[in-house]
This record gives C-alpha cells, structure tokens and sequence, in this order.
C-alpha cells in the first residue's frame, strides 16, 4: 500500500469487455460523461481509501472528444467496461466501510470484555487487599497477646521470688538469730567462770550489749510481722487484679481465636471463590478467544478477498493511468487527427508498395541472408574440427616419447613380476600345507572332545522320581540346602508351580524385583536334581542366535562355540543325558529373546521331540562330532530347561506376547517364609523318571481337566473376556493346561490354584487384560464378578486369588484411588 501500480492495461483485455456488452443500446454523451468522470473519482476514492497517491482528473471537454470518437467509431466497449469499473468501485468502497464498521464494533466488543475482566481483578485484587490488612491486625493482635502473656508470667515469677525471699527471712530472723544468741551466752559463761574476777566490767558490758540486742532483735521482728502483712495485703491485691487480667486475656484469646477461625473459614471461602472465578475467567476467556480467532479468521479471509478484488482494479487502474501517460499533454481530438492522417499515409504507402519491385528485392535479400547463414554455420561447424586435428597432431608428437619411457617402465616391472611368482609360488606351497593340516582337524573342538573324554562317557547311577507329592516336599529341602555357603527358603507352592511348569514347557521366565532368588532358584534346582546349570549373562547387544551358540569361520574351518551349544550338547552325552539340567539366561530381556531366541522358540513349539533341531551351518561340516544331526544341526534336548530371569525397568525390553505364550511365567515375591531343612543325602534323579511320574499324573486327571476347560469356555467369564476385552485362548491354553494342572494336583495343589496361576500369567497378565487404559472400570468389575462366580459355581477351592489382586489393581487405578 501506498505505492504506485505499476501493471499494464493491454488491449487483450478489451475483447472480454465487448463480448460482455454486445447488443446493449449505446448511451447517450449527456450521460457517458457524468458516468466516466464518476468512475475516475470512485477509482482516487479507492486508492486513496487504501493509502495510495492516485488522483484521475480528467477535463470534460477531452472527455467528450474521446466519447464522439468512439461513438463515432462504433465502438461502446469502453464505455460499458468504464460504467462497470465505476459500480465496482463503488462496491469496494462500501465494502471497505462495512469491513471497518465490523472490526470496529468487534473492538469495541474485545475493549469491553478486557475492560469487564480488568474490572473483575481489580474487584479481586481489592478483597485480597482487605484479607491482607485483617490478618496483619490478627497478627498484631496476637503478638500484644503473646506480650500480655510473657509480661504476667514474668511478674508472677518476680512475686514468687520476693515471697520465697520473705520466708527465708523470717525463718532466719526466727531461727538463726536465737542460736546465735544462745552461742553468745554459752561463750560469755565460759569466759565468766573463767575470768569473773578479771573481767566484771566486761560481763557487765556485755550484759547491756545483750540487752541492746535483744531490744534490737524484738523491733526487728515486730518491722518483720509488719512488713509481712503489708506484703501479704498488697500481694492478695495483686494477686486478684492478676487473675482479673488473666480472665480479660483469656476471654480475649478465646475472641481472638473465634475470630481467627472465622476468617480462616472466609480466607478459605476466599480462596474457593477466587479458584473459580480464575476457572470461570479461563473459561470465558477461552470461549471469547476462540470466538475471536473465528471472527478474526473470517475478517481475513473477507480482507483477503477484497484485497484480491482491490489489487485487479489496482491492476486496472494501473493500465488506465499509463494510457494516460501515454497520451501526454495531447488532446483526444489532436491524437484523433494524428491517427486519421496515419491512416491516409498507410493507405498511400501500401499502394506504392503493391505497384513498386520492392516485393522482389526483399525476397532476393532474404535469399542471400540464408545463404550467409548457411555458409556460417558451415564455417562454425569446421573450426572444431580443425582445432582438433591440431590437438591431436600435438598429442602424437608427446606420445612418441612417452612410448619410450613406457617400454623401460616394462622391462623393470617384468623384472619385478618374475620376482613375486618366485614369492607367491612359496605362499601357495604353505597355504596348502596349512589347508591340508587343517582338513584332518574337527571344526568343532570342545564338543568332539565330548566324544571321546572318559568324563562325557561314563555313565552314572540314577535315582528314580518318587510320589510326586512327596517329592515336592523333598525337593524344597534340597533346594534349601543345595548352594553351600547360604540357605534357600522357597515356599511348597512355588515348588508345586515350578513342578508343574516343568512339565508344561522347557522355557521358563522367573519375574520379580530384584533379590527375590530368581537366579538362585535356577541353579538350585539343577543342583538338586543332580544335573548341570550353564549360566550365561546375556547381553544388551544381542540381535540373532550367533551371540548365544556361536559362528563359524569358513576361512579356519572352525565353529567358535559358545556355552549355550556346549550345554546343549553336554546334555545328550552317556554322562547326562538322563539328568534334569538348566541353561540360565541372566537378565534374559536385556535384549529381545524375539530376536536371538527366535529359532528356539519355533524348535519348542514341535510336537516331535526329535525333530527340535538348530541348523548350525548351510552344509555338512567335515569331522562333525558324532551327535550332531545331518553333520550340521543340534538337537534341543528333552532334558534341558531354558530359565531367563527378567527385571522390568528403564534398562530392559518388555517380552513380547509370543515368548510369553511360549513359556511358563513365574513371578517370585521376597522370601520371608523360613522352615527346619531337613537334611538329606545328595541324590541324582532320572530324568526319564520324572517325565513318566508327569505323564502319569496327566492321565489320570486328564478327563476332570478337560470338563473343567469346557466349563470355563462355556462361562460368562470367557464371553465378556472375548467381548470387552478381544481376548480369548486357542489349542496352544488347552494343552499347556493339561500339561500343568494335573501334575500340580499330584504335587498336592488344588485345581483352584493351578487354574488361578494359570489364568494369571497366561491370560490375565500385565498389559494383556490388566494395565490397559483403553478399557472402563466397569468393564473391569464385570469381570471380576463373573470369575468369582465361576469359583463358586465349579466347587472349585479357594479363590482366584492372583487374578484377583490384578484386577483389583485395576479397579483401584480406574478409579483414582492407587
């Protein structure tokens, strides 16, 4: 704004304004003249509207000329599109003034509303005032109290002393004055049998000293009562005036403190009102601006679109303005003439044209300009050429030395070529050597020493597996005993779920905070059973199954093999291969499982225990040991148990829903439960035994877990499961619960609990049903309501009490309560 348009007003404008006009009947000069001085007015009235320097004058009398020239041509284009430029300006005008009018009311509007909330803090800021000068005078009031207080108990304590001193006095005065006396006489009785000849006159004056001081010693006691009365009248006075100004000072203190709760109520009442106005503030304030933004949102886009229709006519304005400058000083009528007598000339001139050569001399100069250009073109396209084949001959001239020294360059490097064959023959009569040695060597070291060590190949005595019952009992004290520099104190039921999910899956996760002995509990039961624990610290680095078996190195010919595939190995040699063993994975999320674990999660899920196997290499490897399959894949063996242990915090990932679906979860609590361990002689069980006592548990309880799994599916409990939460269990539940509940009922656990442990690491976990905030505490009572039902419902003991705690734990955080 406020600069000159600068844009032209091309005659291809003009078509579009005719086309828009044609066959309207052409208006008369009285009226075209007023009409066109108007729109030149309404289009300053515009310019000036926006703060830009534009101002059309235009002289009638030019203005009639150029309006009988039109006329005269027939042509009433102009004129319509000027008429139309001039409604148009007038409409930019009165929208302009409609546009100020509104933003100037919504001014006035926000001016009041900043003025009605400057009102309202004003108000508040006055009250707080008022509040602040009552308790400044509650303060004052109570430090003049605490003044009266301190100032009574001081004289209280100045009369207490002056009694006491008065008592001590009369005391000494009724005491301590006779005994002097009687010490006196006693003396002067001595001296006077002593000396009663030599000292008569002494005696004498003695005698009336004595006197003297007994006339002293009664005046002394008469001021003494004297003084005690007057004090005693005067300390009852006092006495009583002091309690009145006690009286006084409580009934103060009792006003001042009804007075003090009264203002704490209103300083409270205050405070709540304050906190809703600034709420009730917020609000409207929040409305208002939002209601502005709209209002100011719609002002734009209105201001926009008049700017956009402001800058076509500015455009428009600009064309007109530069016919004008065009123009000059001329008049219509001399420009009019001008253009007549061009006209005449061009007339003239083409007829000279059509009846001269000239037409055949231009046509034999536009023959010879092309030929001109024709032979440039040629001469341009040779010059290249021709700088070429001169840098060309200058290149060859160069060559031809270079050539020289090129052909001794050979020589030297024919001499060095014949010295590296001489030196690569060498390293290739050692490289065979070494290859050849190492063909006779095994790629796997550690484990094809497996094979023919004594200790791998012996066999050991076995002790069968016992009642399960009682065997679960024994082997909480053997657990409690097996580390030998500290005891463990796991409770029965932990040793029943562990049992149970021994046979139920050989991927085990123990979960808990930290010190709870999920590590220990591993390698404790290894001992216990008499097998080996290979405890492998697992790394936050870890992304596939090398990081836990090892790699191979094609170049040595050598597997590098880690304690994982040794374990795994060991554990299907004559020595173990009938023991209960345990690989440990320590801190087993500290990586994702998911990833390095991925091929022995697939191998688990197999029915056919013979066909877990670990592909170790793409091809048979030479010199494989003996128990590898295929010469290049490990089995997963029946009697290994893969425990991880898993602390959940900001240094650890969450295990994914397929390791948890695959495994058996344990969540241990700190140990506080404390027994008399009974000692036992340390035995080695029989793997083979323990499967078969699980199998025979699960055959005999096997129809009363199916109808308990059919009653479950067929509750409501499982419906609003599947409902309101999009949860369920397929084949994968169904057999893990065969698996568990029978051997935990032949360890001598209810079906109750088996269920209850069942549902809660496996269905109702954390983030799966509890810990989801996408559901309603609503939802979760129902479902509350409806396991409590299928406990009672079912005769099943106890309660659920797992699942309970979690969804108790959700109903209290829905609820705002944790």
């Amino acid at each position: 704004m406020g600069k000159k348009s600068s844009n032209k007003f091309g005659p291809q404008q003009m078509p579009a304004a005719a086309t828009a006009t044609a066959g309207v009947p052409r208006p008369s000069l009285e009226k075209l003249i007023p009409v066109w001085s108007a729109s030149f007015e309404n289009a300053s009235k515009v310019y000036q509207s926006f703060d830009m320097s534009l101002d059309i004058h235009v002289e009638p009398d030019w203005l009639r000329s150029v309006c009988e020239r039109f006329q005269s041509d027939g042509d009433t284009d102009l004129a319509r599109w000027i008429e139309q430029f001039a409604d148009v300006c007038k409409e930019l005008v009165r929208f302009k003034e409609r546009l100020c009018d509104e933003a100037s009311e919504r001014w006035n509007e926000a001016n009041k509303l900043a003025s009605a909330v400057e009102v309202r803090e004003q108000v508040i800021a006055t009250e707080q005032q008022a509040l602040e000068v009552e308790r400044a005078a509650l303060a004052l009031a109570q430090a003049d109290f605490s003044g009266d207080q301190q100032a009574l108990a001081k004289r209280k304590s100045e009369l207490l002393a002056a009694e006491r001193s008065l008592n001590m006095r009369e005391t000494n005065a009724q005491a301590g004055f006779v005994e002097q006396n009687e010490d006196a006489l006693r003396q002067l009785e001595d001296r006077q049998r002593q000396m009663v000849q030599q000292h008569e006159i002494q005696l004498q004056r003695l005698q009336e000293e004595k006197r003297q001081l007994d006339s002293e010693l009664s005046s002394v006691a008469r001021r003494l009562a004297e003084v005690k009365f007057n004090c005693t009248e005067t300390e009852a006075e006092r006495v009583s005036q002091l309690d009145q100004r006690e009286h006084e000072i409580k009934q103060s203190k009792m006003e001042l403190d009804r007075a003090r709760s009264r203002l704490d109520r209103e300083w409270s009442e205050i405070k709540t009102a304050e906190v809703e106005m600034e709420q009730r503030i917020a609000t409207e304030m929040a409305a208002e601006r939002t209601s502005h933004a709209q209002t100011i949102f719609s002002l734009e886009s209105q201001r926009d679109r008049a700017w956009n229709k402001a800058e076509e006519l500015k455009k428009q304005l600009a064309d007109m303005q530069e016919l004008k400058l065009a123009l000059g000083e001329r008049t219509g009528r001399e420009i009019l003439e001008q253009l007549d007598s061009l006209t005449q000339e061009n007339r003239v001139l083409k007829r000279d044209l059509e009846q001269s050569d000239t037409a055949e001399f231009q046509r034999e100069n536009e023959y010879l300009r092309n030929s001109k250009a024709d032979l440039e073109r040629d001469l341009s396209a040779l010059r290249p050429e021709l700088d070429e084949l001169r840098r060309e001959l200058s290149s060859k001239r160069v060559a031809s030395t270079e050539l020289e020294a090129v052909a001794r360059e050979k020589r030297v490097l024919e001499q060095h070529k014949n010295t590296l064959a001489v030196h690569i023959d060498a390293l290739e009569s050692r490289i065979e050597q070494l290859t050849s040695a190492q063909k006779t060597q095994t790629p796997f070291p550690a484990m094809s020493l497996m094979d023919s060590d004594r200790e791998y190949r012996a066999s050991m005595e076995l002790e069968e597996v016992p009642d399960l019952k009682l065997f679960a009992e024994e082997l909480q004290h053997r657990i409690a005993k097996a580390e030998k520099h500290i005891e463990l104190f796991y409770p029965l039921e932990d040793i029943r779920v562990l049992l149970g999910g021994l046979s139920m899956s050989q991927l085990h996760v123990f979960q808990g905070i930290s010190g709870t002995g999920k590590t220990s509990l591993a390698k404790a039961f290894a001992k216990a059973m008499g097998g080996f624990c290979t405890d492998i610290a697992v790394q936050a680095g870890w992304r596939d199954r090398d990081d836990l078996l090892g790699n191979y190195n094609a170049f040595e010919r050598r597997f590098y093999e880690k304690d994982c595939l040794q374990a795994l190995y060991k554990a299907q040699t004559p020595r173990w291969q009938d023991t209960c063993n345990v690989i440990l994975l320590d801190e087993m999320n500290l990586s994702r499982p998911e990833q390095y674990f991925a091929e022995f999660l697939s191998a688990l899920e197999k029915n056919n225990r013979d066909e877990r196997l670990i592909s170790l290499s793409e091809t048979a490897l030479p010199n494989a040991p003996t128990m590898l399959h295929e010469g290049r894949k490990i089995l997963v063996p029946g009697n290994v148990w893969f425990i991880g242990t898993a602390n959940h915090d900001e240094t650890t990932n969450e295990l994914a829903d397929k390791t948890y679906d695959r495994a058996h979860v344990m969540t241990l609590p700190k140990q506080d439960h404390r027994f008399d361990i009974k000692k036992m002689e340390p035995v080695n069980y029989s793997y083979r035994s323990l499967r078969k006592a699980f199998d025979r548990a699960r055959e005999g309880r096997k129809v009363e877990v199916v109808e308990l799994l059919k009653r479950l599916t067929s509750h409501a409990f499982t419906e609003q499961l599947g409902s309101q939460f999009a949860l369920g269990w397929g084949n994968r539940f169904e057999k893990q619960a065969l698996d568990f509940i029978p051997v935990m009922q032949a360890c001598g656990a209810s079906s109750g609990d088996a269920l209850d442990h069942l549902l809660s690491t496996r269905v109702m976990r954390q983030g799966k049903v509890t810990g989801r905030y996408n559901v309603g505490v609503e939802a979760v009572r129902n479902l509350k309501d409806a396991l409590e039902a299928f406990w009672v419902e079912t005769n099943l003991d106890g309660e659920p009490q797992k699942s309970l705690e979690l969804l108790d734990a959700d109903i209290r955080r829905l609820d705002g309560r944790s």
